[in-house]
């Protein structure tokens, strides 16, 4: 009885990883998600859902949960921040319903880390995005209307998920993934490198300039930060400059010359309308830099927005860019809250990969780099129901309970 009831809970694991990375019902349910992300009933009942299991499975191990909820408070300070911006909120009522779903997709991931290793974590995320990887090549093979097109790129994959951006933001996170437990495990690893493969044609295939850029420099940074970071410190420091630098500039050329990379027919429209977004955004950012327009507030069919959709002709969902988005928010105090807990952990997982050489810490500090990088263009910062965010929580807390038991 206990082997299935633990069986029974790795299925929940696995489904609600799904649910929060999207799922075959998406495209089903809403002919080819025709219908506005509002009016996705299925869908909020599908991560309501999540919310009350694994409340309840954290609650069968409060004892465990409460030491591991503990390990870093700045991230529950930042959940806090949100709740607060409801007093200040253009919509207070949008604020706190954004805020409940927030903590629902928080407290997963502490389930989510209070319950598995680092390691175990990745394997369950690997199941998931293998089964997200073949429904996206079933969709497209056996439904093409609904696993492939996007605007202005008719041939350009979407699989099961909405865009070819999120197609491609989706298997840069595989193969991350992938790569990792296929460097750091000696059991099938053939099984591993085809998922690395796979994910790298699906990124192609989505024809996502930003997530070939993406997917190419987390696969270099996997590679180089073990040596580097093991460098005396007088050579360390410049060597992590130079490469960074490189890998910025490497960055921008993929992007410019994604037509050329890519080998594809017409222009490439990841970063169109940004060039005009990012500084009419900055314009919304200056009236109110200090505490933001709330928690989930700004683009939901506010006088504000409006001004900037109006400035860029173009129906801007968010700002395309997860650290503008959360100044929008939460203003320089929520940014301060977040960079503060950020550059603690990265610090800290550098000091502690030279120190204590374990394959954990070494994902966390591809993680945070994969953070940076898909931040730059779209937006998983701080997002309800997002499996980077779910991920990012699960990540750090998880990191800090196996330092501990290694010291």
């Amino acid at each position: 009885m206990r082997k299935f009831l633990l069986f029974a809970e790795e299925l929940f694991t696995i489904a609600s990883l799904m649910i929060y990375s999207g799922t075959p019902l998406d495209p089903l349910m809403t002919n080819g998600f025709t219908i506005k992300e509002g009016d996705r009933l299925i869908a909020r009942l599908l991560f309501t859902l999540t919310y009350i299991v694994s409340l309840s499975l954290i609650g069968l191990r409060w004892k465990k949960v409460a030491y591991v909820f503990n390990r870093d408070k700045l991230i529950w300070i930042l959940l806090g921040v949100c709740a607060i911006s409801s007093f200040w909120s253009l919509n207070s009522d949008i604020t706190i319903r954004r805020v409940v779903g927030l903590a629902g997709t928080m407290f997963f991931g502490l389930y989510f880390a209070s319950r598995y290793t680092l390691k175990e974590q990745l394997k369950l995320c690997a199941y998931m995005l293998g089964i997200s990887a073949f429904m996206s090549i079933l969709f497209v093979v056996l439904i093409p209307q609904y696993g492939m097109g996007s605007a202005g790129e008719p041939t350009a994959w979407r699989g099961i998920y909405p865009q070819k951006n999120l197609l491609g933001k989706r298997f840069v996170l595989s193969g991350a993934i992938f790569f990792f437990l296929a460097m750091t495990n000696r059991e099938n690893r053939w099984v591993l490198w085809l998922g690395y493969v796979t994910s790298g044609l699906l990124v192609l295939l989505s024809k996502s300039a930003t997530s070939l850029g993406n997917f190419i420099i987390i696969t270099v940074a996997f590679l180089i930060y073990y040596r580097i970071l093991h460098l005396k410190y007088k050579v360390m420091i410049p060597v992590v400059t130079f490469i960074s630098t490189l890998g910025i500039a490497f960055y921008t050329l993929v992007i410019s010359e994604a037509d050329t990379i890519l080998g594809s027919v017409g222009k490439d429209t990841t970063l169109t309308g940004r060039a005009e977004l990012w500084p009419a955004v900055l314009q919304m950012v200056a009236k109110r830099p200090w505490l933001g327009y709330g928690y989930g507030a700004f683009w939901q069919n506010s006088s504000e927005s409006s001004i900037v959709i109006q400035t860029v002709q173009w129906d801007a969902p968010n700002a395309h860019n997860g650290f503008l988005d959360l100044w929008l928010a939460l203003g320089l105090l929520g940014v301060l809250v977040f960079a503060i807990g950020f550059i603690i952990n990265l610090l800290r997982v550098i000091y502690l990969i030279r120190w204590n050489q374990t394959s954990e810490n070494l994902w966390l500090l591809v993680y945070f780099t994969y953070i940076i990088f898909s931040n730059l263009t779209e937006t998983t910062l701080l997002e309800q129901n997002s499996l980077e965010w779910i991920l990012y929580v699960s990540a750090i807390l998880s990191s800090k309970l196996s330092t501990r038991a290694n010291l």
